[in-house]
């Protein structure tokens, strides 16, 4: 009998197991995430969740450096709201992680993680599904196609008929009548990010108003304007899968919408592309 128990708990350690001492919930019941050497407090999910929307994962096998990597999954009617939101009134629908602490919109902003979709991931066009985003707070109002109301975000990085982007919001207009122009980089084809890590970064350099972006080390985007038209009080970065318009999937293609599972990690901020690029510097300490 003593033997078979030892077997037992020696098969619990080496079976890939999901971490739960970094995750949380504060004191408003809000789920959240803590991760070393990433830049960033923590990661918290302002609306509700269901359990298999967010797992985090110990596989050292499995993840891109270290020892844990993140699953999002969403399925068809996974819209939640907040005190200030509702996804299920605007036709969309997310799990996703907002950061803290908010940047200030000056100097030099950088981001970086590391994405892989499922072996099955859908592309879900005409709805749009994003999957990392910089967004701004105390920035502009406005409406968005529909006339839905609209908090424009800075960088948005869509899957979207077969490819992955680069989206730069260029904002112009009134602070209360935006003018939102989405500028599209392609940064790579969606079939090859399926099982594979690929490496996202990008600098908002708001004194030198340049944009750069790389993807596995490879310098792919380089926008030479100024990230922001309006100065807003902070900017701050989301990741997980947020999908928008979702109506138009199911209209065309008249069924449900499909489920997406993404795995993300090394999620990182810092003040130059060395601080969260693992290509461009490979000393940086895993994000665990």
């Amino acid at each position: 009998m003593k033997k078979f128990l030892a077997i037992v708990v020696l098969g619990l350690f080496l079976i890939p197991s999901l971490a739960i001492s970094k995750t949380f919930k504060d004191e408003e019941g809000k789920f959240g995430l803590k991760t070393k050497n990433s830049g960033f407090k923590f990661h918290k999910n302002f609306m509700d969740h269901n359990d298999y929307n967010f797992q985090y994962i110990k596989d050292e096998t499995k993840a891109r450096a270290g020892k844990y990597f993140q699953r999002f999954e969403l399925r068809d009617g996974d819209c939640f709201r907040d005190d200030f939101w509702s996804d299920c009134d605007t036709d969309r629908e997310r799990v996703e992680f907002s950061t803290k602490p908010r940047q200030a919109p000056k100097g030099k902003q950088c981001y970086g993680f590391s994405l892989m979709l499922s072996k099955d991931f859908f592309d879900v066009a005409p709805a749009s599904t994003t999957l990392g985003q910089v967004h701004q707070i105390g920035g502009p109002t406005g409406t968005a196609s529909g006339g839905l109301a609209s908090f424009p975000p800075l960088i948005q990085i869509d899957a979207h008929k077969g490819y992955l982007f680069f989206n730069w919001h260029e904002l112009s207009g009134s602070a209360t009548d935006v003018i939102d122009k989405s500028v599209y980089t392609t940064l790579k084809p969606l079939r090859k990010m399926k099982e594979v890590w690929t490496d996202i970064s990008f600098c908002l350099d708001f004194k030198n108003k340049r944009i750069d972006a790389w993807v596995d080390g490879i310098k792919k985007v380089e926008i030479l304007k100024s990230p922001i038209f309006f100065k807003p009080e902070g900017i701050y970065f989301k990741h997980g899968i947020y999908r928008n318009l979702i109506s138009k999937y199911k209209e065309l293609k008249n069924s449900k919408i499909r489920t997406q599972v993404v795995f993300y990690d090394e999620v990182r901020r810092g003040k130059s592309i060395n601080k969260v690029d693992r290509n461009i510097n490979p000393k940086l300490k895993p994000v665990d």
